[in-house]
């Protein structure tokens, strides 16, 4: 009975956690229909298997893609990752940056993109740095491991750590002080997140907002569950192989990169993969983060908007061929 009483008592707290979560996320309001319905339609085809989307699908796409910010967004997250798109004298346009990525990678960087410009509109600007700048460091090692590890890809590598800095928004809305004093402690015991500090605070965690936000988005599920337990590194649970897996491996070597400096040679096997990382893919990794962090030469692509686009800026945008 007495067991009985104390799984009760921590069912009763979780649930307790995500209705938290879902009251301080009520202030930013309501997916926009065009990009959850986007993000439906990418992760079904994701899902099944097809690299190709119907022509009704590709078409609600690219309509998202030529919208000014988003087109932006994606020029410069292209030229981050997807360089070989770009031929010089050539015009790029909607259609090629569609065929550049996978659904999946298409869902994370649109998501990317409503949330970061929702959530930042709804957030003191002045303040706004201090979701950012975690973000979007996050978004520059994810994106790195996941270009360079097949087995976590892009779209896992980005969406990985950086979605739980866009959940630091809601905390600063609900309780600026209280978010001041979080980065304080942060900060003075070189923690990337304290939940036990979140949950007193707050009464939920950065995680739980995260996996809220996922579904409201257009993600399902069942990628929200493997999204948590990676995010919480839960041994007890079995990460399948769809989702689980490549969240978890991708949460390991972000967290040992950012604890060590180092990308480990092989990943623990809580993460369901015994998957070796060889000296060369290693090596790639470390040297393009050690020029990406320094400063100077990181492409905050997330940050762009219209006013990014211009003909010295983005020539690509504006020469024909």
């Amino acid at each position: 009975m007495a067991e009985q009483n104390r799984i009760g008592a921590i069912d009763n707290e979780a649930r307790l956690g995500w209705q938290a979560a879902e009251d301080l996320l009520r202030p930013f309001g309501a997916v926009a229909a065009n990009f959850s319905e986007g993000i439906r339609l990418l992760m079904h085809h994701y899902e099944l298997g097809s690299s190709t989307l119907p022509l009704s699908a590709e078409n609600h796409i690219v309509r998202l893609l030529k919208n000014e910010t988003i087109k932006a967004t994606y020029y410069f997250v292209t030229k981050e990752y997807r360089p070989d798109v770009f031929v010089p004298g050539k015009l790029i346009d909607a259609r090629e940056f569609f065929a550049a990525y996978s659904p999946f990678e298409h869902a994370v960087i649109l998501a990317y993109c409503y949330l970061s410009r929702n959530l930042g509109r709804k957030t003191d600007k002045d303040d706004w740095a201090y979701v950012e700048n975690p973000l979007f460091e996050a978004l520059t090692i994810g994106g790195r491991i996941g270009i360079h590890v097949p087995e976590i890809g892009l779209g896992f590598g980005l969406l990985s750590r950086g979605l739980r800095y866009l959940a630091f928004a809601p905390f600063l809305r609900e309780n600026r002080r209280g978010f001041k004093d979080y980065r304080i402690h942060l900060k003075s015991k070189d923690l990337p997140f304290d939940i036990g500090y979140e949950e007193k605070t707050w009464q939920t965690n950065n995680i739980q907002i995260a996996a809220i936000i996922l579904e409201r988005m257009g993600f399902n599920h069942s990628m929200a569950i493997e999204y948590v337990a990676a995010a919480a590194k839960n041994h007890q649970h079995t990460p399948n192989a769809l989702y689980g897996v490549p969240f978890s491996m991708a949460e390991a070597l972000i967290d040992s990169y950012m604890e060590t400096g180092e990308i480990p040679e092989k990943t623990p096997s809580w993460v369901g993969k015994d998957q070796v990382i060889s000296a060369e893919v290693r090596g790639a990794i470390m040297a393009k983060l050690n020029r990406a962090i320094s400063g100077k030469n990181r492409v905050d692509w997330l940050s762009k908007d219209r006013s990014s686009i211009s003909q010295e800026a983005t020539p690509e945008l504006f020469v024909e061929a």
